[in-house]
């Protein structure tokens, strides 16, 4: 049986003595809530891994810092790449005015990591049914 909450409404209305009586029944699935939870945050973490791919597709293109489009992808992004700068020996592989950027991948998969385990852990309070 699914975690449904019943939401049982009665009114009671008296018209020249006559007692009428009348009762709906509502369910409202408790998962509901947690589901779209867990879509936020597959949402938000789709919009970040985005970002950091095209910093990445950029970087890999060599396009020019300069540019305002390039400039805008950078600044978004370089709040969440900047904590892993660093952490490689190697950091980033420069092929003429293409770059690859390793910090920006381990970013990619961290925070991919995280999300999904916001998402489990969102899930926990979920109560489905074992056919």
């Amino acid at each position: 049986m699914a975690d449904r909450e019943e939401i049982v409404t009665e009114q009671t209305t008296v018209n020249n003595g006559a007692v009428t009586r009348d009762r709906a029944v509502t369910t409202k699935d408790k998962n509901y809530s947690i589901a779209k939870t867990a879509q936020v945050v597959w949402f938000v973490v789709g919009v970040l891994v985005f970002l950091l791919v095209l910093r990445m597709v950029l970087s890999l293109l060599g396009a020019n810092p300069a540019n305002a489009f390039a400039d805008l992808v950078y600044t978004l992004s370089n709040p969440f790449v900047s904590p892993f700068r660093g952490l490689l020996q190697v950091g980033t592989v420069e092929l003429g005015v293409a770059r690859f950027e390793l910090e920006t991948l381990v970013a990619v998969i961290v925070y991919t990591l995280i999300g999904w385990g916001l998402v489990k852990l969102i899930n926990l309070g979920r109560r489905d049914t074992v056919v």
